[in-house]
């Protein structure tokens, strides 16, 4: 318990640099998100997740706000492997995004497909818990507003994405997480690059956001647990550095079960 007030302060620092950064004159957002994940472990080293997700938008630069901006499902197997202390851990899933449109017409979803490949390293030493996850995000179709053709719809865009996460436990059960992902455009999609970026378009060249995260992760009996975190997240135009072009805040909260469906 000594280290906690440690971890705390760093939990302030980061807090209070977020707070100084949206003080610039950048469009801003506030959102709630939420993921509800099951997890059904069907071998040794197997398990199949399901998890969908919404995003709905409290409040933004702009004053409209009140209404769900993005669904997410999540879904596939993951390998898991550990040595000792470390634990590696590989999913292989499909993403789906979609984003209901403000004013409802003949195009009034927009969506997107994905494919993506996570390998986790996590290692353990004493109450620390280190991870390090990239995401191998693959799009390879995106329709909107922008894109009127099958051509340009079917596409592909490699993004990664690269999280380091520590995470102190507290107390049994309790652990304070603090994590940096940076996200950055490795592959642009060759029949649409010159079109407009963001979602649902596939990526550019560059970075595009950084999200930094805080918070606490409980574990519940049953197999079960509750993490909710605040997240600051900056988007930037790839075409210009590191220009942040909007910020959000975000209240991530995230329910998961985890299942035992084999026996050993």
């Amino acid at each position: 318990m000594r280290h906690a007030p440690g971890t705390l302060t760093v939990l302030a620092l980061l807090l209070s640099l977020s707070s100084a950064a949206t003080a610039k004159d950048t469009p801003q957002e506030v959102q709630l998100w939420a993921y509800a994940t099951t997890t059904g472990v069907v071998a040794p080293h197997w398990a199949v997740t399901l998890m969908p997700g919404l995003r709905w938008e409290v409040w933004d630069s702009e004053g409209e706000a009140g209404q769900a901006t993005m669904v997410e499902l999540f879904a596939g197997p993951s390998f898991v492997q550990k040595w000792g202390a470390v634990t590696l851990k590989i999913p292989l899933w499909y993403y789906y995004m979609g984003f209901p449109i403000r004013k409802p017409g003949p195009d009034d979803w927009f969506d997107s497909h994905n494919l993506e490949l996570i390998p986790i390293v996590e290692y353990r030493l004493g109450r620390w818990t280190f991870t390090s996850r990239s995401i191998l995000h693959n799009k390879v179709y995106a329709r909107n507003t922008v894109f009127r053709s099958d051509a340009q719809r079917r596409g592909y865009s490699l993004l990664w994405r690269q999280l380091f996460q520590a995470a102190y436990t507290v107390a049994a059960g309790v652990d304070v997480v603090l994590a940096e992902e940076l996200f950055l455009g490795l592959v642009e999609d060759g029949e649409t690059n010159g079109l407009a970026k963001g979602e649902p378009f596939f990526e550019k060249h560059g970075l595009s956001m950084n999200r930094v995260y805080a918070g606490v992760s409980l574990t519940l009996p049953h197999g079960m647990s509750l993490s909710p975190q605040y997240v600051f997240e900056t988007h930037h135009d790839p075409d210009h550095g590191t220009e942040v072009t909007k910020m959000r805040h975000y209240l991530l909260v995230t329910w998961s079960t985890t299942v035992q469906l084999f026996s050993r």
